[in-house]
């Protein structure tokens, strides 16, 4: 069985009323030991307390999942835990599900945000695969990429105070893609202007007249949303 259709069978199994799919035989079970092991890993691992959150948004928060372009799933709790780069969604037995599959394109719009699981380069040009944030669509796409890091415990050491086992929100890093391309990381800057020339030559007098920087997240999209236009 493909995996779309192993993902619309556990929504139809979790929201009846999403789906006229007869009874489904398949056991949840069968699908929930990697699940069961992206939540401990956020938890408090294995009782310890954890001070932060690894969530954009703690609680969950009902939205689209869109599958494919076409396969279209309404009101489901969401939420994004971005230490594990995952995707969770909420059951109708308040279980924890993660979604995780390359071989479909998704995209997740919930809480004033997109979100798609693709492909990027990140450092050293290496290609991973991921959840970003989409911030801007078109023929230039602008993405956001959460960060979140695990730090230990550590004593307290002269006038340093002990601190507990903590998840730390790091900076955000921006990505672009033309056309088809695999997104990459930019450094927003005056230079990305004369690089966006090529799609709007006059961008550099747009931006001045507007006021817009590069440096700021809200004006680059902007500029970005302006070469698509």
């Amino acid at each position: 069985m493909k995996p779309v259709w192993i993902f619309f069978l556990l929504l139809s199994f979790s929201y009846p009323a999403l789906s006229q799919v007869s009874q489904t035989t398949i056991d949840l079970d069968n699908l929930s030991d990697k699940i069961s092991y992206e939540e401990s890993k956020t938890a408090t691992l294995d009782g310890v307390y954890v001070e932060g959150t690894p969530y954009l948004n703690k609680e969950f928060t009902r939205g689209e999942v869109v599958i494919d372009d076409s396969i279209k799933y309404h009101n489901i709790p969401l939420r994004y835990n971005i230490y594990t780069d995952k995707i969770q969604f909420l059951n109708a037995q308040n279980q924890i599900r993660v979604l995780d599959n390359s071989q479909q394109t998704y995209r997740f719009d919930f809480g004033n945000h997109t979100f798609t699981i693709c492909d990027y380069l990140g450092d050293k040009g290496k290609v991973k695969h991921g959840v970003l944030e989409v911030l801007a669509d078109g023929h230039i796409q602008l993405y956001k990429k959460y960060q979140v890091d695990f730090e230990q415990a550590t004593k307290a050491i002269g006038y340093k105070e002990a601190e507990p086992n903590r998840f730390v929100r790091q900076d955000d890093e921006l990505l672009i893609a033309v056309g088809k391309a695999v997104p990459q990381k930019i450094r927003p800057n005056k230079k990305l202007l004369k690089k966006l020339a090529q799609f709007k030559p006059n961008i550099e007098q747009y931006a001045k007249s507007h006021r817009l920087k590069p440096k700021s997240e809200q004006d680059l999209i902007q500029l970005i949303q302006y070469c698509n236009n």
